[in-house]
């Protein structure tokens, strides 16, 4: 028997982030930490191989890069009024990925009228792919309303979603749906992270960016290893594609991998064209 399972890594950022308000080092440490993607082979009597990837959660992401200089522009994040242009649960599953990275980005700069606005779209997407009982068992619109401007609460909250999230689906044999989601929510905030990187240079950014090859590896094989009726062939062509501006990651003798000023540009570009295909920009 080949058993495969994906999971996301619940946000115990959450209460590392609480905790350490007072001490930024221990808060970065942290999510530090965090980042790295775990891969386990784990071999069981009648099984063969199974492969457990965990993921890091939107809400880690964001705040990895808002350490790194990710500075709140309005505009690049997708419009919370189009959820209801997406029908196929292939769009919505990658567009709940991208209104939760979104929501995060807003929740990590203070924009609390803009993240009520991604969570309504949250729930109406939650709704058209059958994940109503996350919402509804959480009390969400009234928990926000309650802690308007407090970002360390918002935070919580979020982190509580995704862990609602990820229990839901793992309950109901939907542990796939997990990944897709990742990946709507990886794409966002690296096209989030390039585009504020282009508008000014920032090394600490590119850091980040370069960092994420190993999230990119783990994500697509992932989604292969469960993807038996080639549903996402075409995704994961795309995302190959923007693997092959990591190349150089594979490198044993490369101690510490960035790219390059034009392996970042070149990146960026191949960012905006998937992400456009997500959101139907």
């Amino acid at each position: 028997m080949y058993k495969k399972t994906i999971k996301i890594a619940a946000i115990l950022i959450a209460t590392s982030f609480l905790a350490s308000c007072g001490g930024g080092n221990e808060k970065e440490t942290a999510l530090v930490e965090e980042e790295t993607v775990t891969e386990e082979m784990v071999i069981t009597e009648g099984d063969i191989n199974q492969v457990d990837y965990i993921l890091p959660s939107p809400l880690q992401i964001a705040q990895l890069f808002k350490n790194a200089g990710l500075t709140y522009v309005g505009d690049l994040t997708n419009s919370s009024e189009k959820a209801d242009n997406y029908n196929s649960k292939y769009d919505q599953k990658l567009n709940y990925g991208v209104y939760a990275a979104d929501m995060a980005y807003c929740v990590m700069n203070n924009q609390t009228q803009e993240s009520i606005n991604y969570l309504v779209s949250l729930k109406e997407l939650s709704e058209k792919l059958w994940m109503t009982d996350i919402m509804g068992s959480m009390g969400l619109s009234d928990r926000l309303g309650a802690n308007v401007g407090n970002e360390d609460s918002l935070t919580y909250i979020m982190a509580d979603l995704q862990m609602q999230m990820d229990d839901y689906l793992d309950e109901n044999g939907m542990g796939y749906t997990g990944s897709i989601i990742f990946t709507g929510a990886w794409i966002e905030t690296m096209y989030l992270a390039a585009k504020v990187n282009e508008t000014e240079a920032n090394p600490k950014l590119v850091s980040r960016l370069s960092e994420q090859a190993v999230i990119l590896g783990g994500l697509i094989a992932s989604i292969k290893q469960n993807d038996t009726d080639n549903d996402f062939a075409d995704l994961v062509t795309d995302l190959e594609k923007i693997n092959g501006h990591f190349t150089g990651f594979n490198d044993e003798s490369v101690e510490e991998f960035t790219l390059s000023d034009e392996a970042v540009k070149a990146l960026s570009a191949d960012l905006v064209i998937l992400r456009a295909k997500i959101v139907g920009a």
